[in-house]
C-alpha cells in the first residue's frame, strides 16, 4: 500500500490518483484525458475532484485557459477567489460574471470569506481614500442595504459606490468629495454585492463604512 504523506490522509483515493496524474502530466491534460486516466464515466466527477484538490491546497487553477498549477505541498489557510474584470470608481466601468480573469490566493485568517466572495479590480479615484486605483476589492454577493459600499451595475457598466435608498430613488455616492453623487431610479441600478475589504500588496484590511449619509 502506498504510504500517505503530506496530509494525503485528507484526500479521497480518487483525488490522490488525480493528483499523481497531474504531477506526472505535461500541463496539457484535458478533462477528458483525466477522466480516462481515472477510469470514470463523467467529466463532472473530474471537475469535482479538481475542486477538492484546489480547496485542500494541492493545486492552483488560473483563469487563462483553465491552466492547472500543481503545488509541491498543500497550502493551508488559503482560498482561491475569482478575480473579475475591472470595476470603475466612476462612470462607464464594466463587470462580467462569466469572465474570470484569474484565481487569486487569499489568506482566510486575515479576513473571513464565504462561498460567494469574489474580487474585482478598482479603477479611478472617486472612492479614495478607502479604495484606490488598482486595489483588489473583496465583495460578498448578497443584498445591498442603504448605506453599504457596493458593486452595482448602472448605465451598462459596473461601479463601486456607497448606496443610499431614499424616497423611491437610488443615490450612488463617491467617498471622494470632488465627485457629485449620481441619482437613479431603482430600476436603473442592479446591486451585485457589498464591499467587505480591500487587498493591497496581498494584505487584507477591514473597511469600516458609516451607514449614515454625510
Amino acid at each position: 500500500m502506498k504510504k500517505n504523506i503530506r496530509g494525503w490522509d485528507s484526500l479521497h483515493s480518487s483525488q490522490q490518483k488525480l493528483y499523481d496524474i497531474l504531477l506526472r502530466g505535461d500541463g496539457d491534460l484535458t478533462l477528458d484525458n483525466m477522466r480516462e486516466e481515472l477510469n470514470v464515466n463523467s467529466i463532472n466527477t473530474v471537475v469535482h475532484h479538481l475542486k477538492q484538490l484546489e480547496k485542500k491546497g494541492y493545486i492552483r487553477k488560473h483563469g487563462d485557459r483553465g491552466h492547472i498549477e500543481v503545488l509541491p505541498a498543500p497550502v493551508r489557510d488559503i482560498v482561491y477567489l475569482n478575480l473579475y474584470g475591472m470595476v470603475r470608481c466612476g462612470k462607464n466601468g464594466f463587470f462580467n460574471e462569466d469572465n474570470v480573469i484569474n484565481r487569486v490566493p487569499f489568506p482566510v485568517k486575515q479576513l473571513r470569506v464565504n462561498p460567494d466572495s469574489f474580487l474585482v479590480e478598482a479603477r479611478g479615484d472617486s472612492m479614495e481614500p478607502m479604495i484606490c486605483d488598482k486595489d483588489l476589492v473583496l465583495v460578498d454577493k448578497m443584498p445591498v442595504d442603504s448605506g453599504d459600499v457596493a458593486v452595482v451595475v448602472y448605465e451598462s457598466g459596473a461601479i463601486l459606490k456607497k448606496v443610499y435608498k431614499e424616497r423611491g430613488r437610488i443615490i450612488l455616492q463617491s467617498l471622494n468629495s470632488k465627485y457629485e453623487p449620481m441619482v437613479a431610479a431603482p430600476s436603473q441600478v442592479n446591486p451585485i454585492g457589498i464591499v467587505r475589504g480591500v487587498v493591497r500588496s496581498f494584505r487584507a484590511a477591514d473597511l469600516s463604512f458609516k451607514k449614515n449619509r454625510p
